[in-house]
């Protein structure tokens, strides 16, 4: 579950400071920069350059609060997802119009 919010809305209480990231062309072809803990791998947050400097997408799933909080609003990237899986809201094959 991930949440698309303004850059400086995120805010780290531990660990931020030391969050490598590497990169990678996304289907827009253009850079996405996925940032991740060294020490475990989870990956919190990315920025797709396509959506603008200011915005990334916030793993919200990570937070407990969230999962029981926020509700799907849609699937993204349904053509990644596994052929068992189910529909659990409008999907989209890959970014939404916008």
């Amino acid at each position: 579950m991930n949440q698309i919010v303004p850059k400086s809305s995120l805010n780290f209480t531990k660990g931020g400071d030391a969050l490598k990231h590497y990169t990678y062309k996304g289907d827009s072809g253009k850079d996405v920069n996925c940032y991740y803990c060294p020490n475990c791998t989870t990956h919190p947050y990315h920025q797709q350059t396509v959506m603008g400097p200011d915005t990334v997408i916030v793993r919200t799933g990570l937070l407990p609060e969230a999962r029981k909080k926020f509700e799907v609003g849609a699937e993204i990237f349904g053509k990644d997802k596994m052929s068992w899986e189910k529909e659990i809201a409008t999907t989209f094959d890959v970014l939404p119009p916008s």
